[in-house]
């Protein structure tokens, strides 16, 4: 793919991450998105086929990112509890600097337009997660709790905590980032 097409595609997947995030994903139609990524909408269709195409493969990029996001800077070799905080303060920082990603993956998480194959190719980009909490149940850092429901108690806070920042209900300060990640974990910990 040559740079031109990299940078058309990136404008698609850009202005469509945009407007759903401010519109909703019934109330962004490909015209819009062409609209605003200044992309024909041949050229769209010429990458995606149809909408939900494109919605679902924005949705893996960035479940991705946000994977990978997470295990910045780990150290394998750190104590548990240092690298539960690690990845809890790596994802809170980047969804409170990427509010439009935050906005998206909301939406797309509960819509019936994510395909089931995109569902399990996500799943797979959290298996570095599910070993993570599953490594911390095995040696008796975590409460024997399904997998699961960890990884949902922990995104729970994460974007409770960042929804605060980006609502301005709450200026996030370092204070309050270990206060809630160490409630997550509190409430995680075996004893």
């Amino acid at each position: 793919m040559s740079i031109q097409s990299t940078n058309k595609k990136q404008r698609i997947l850009e202005a469509t991450m945009e407007l759903i995030a401010e519109n909703g994903l019934h109330a962004t139609p490909m015209s819009q998105i062409s609209k605003r990524s200044k992309v024909s909408a041949g050229t769209i269709y010429h990458y995606f086929p149809n909408k939900e195409t494109l919605i679902n493969h924005l949705y893996l990029d960035l479940k991705k990112e946000i994977a990978d996001v997470a295990f910045r800077d780990y150290d394998i070799q750190a104590p548990y509890q240092e690298r539960f905080f690690l990845i809890w303060q790596n994802s809170l920082n980047h969804l409170i600097s990427k509010p439009m990603q935050l906005s998206f993956i909301e939406q797309c998480s509960i819509s019936p337009l994510i395909s089931q194959e995109a569902k399990e190719t996500s799943a797979r980009y959290l298996a570095p997660l599910f070993g993570f909490i599953a490594e911390g149940i095995e040696s008796g850092y975590l409460k024997k709790i399904d997998i699961q429901l960890i990884l949902y108690l922990i995104h729970g806070t994460i974007l409770s905590t960042a929804k605060l920042q980006l609502s301005g209900l709450l200026e996030i300060t370092d204070d309050h980032r270990e206060a809630a990640a160490q409630a997550c974990w509190d409430g995680l910990k075996t004893g």
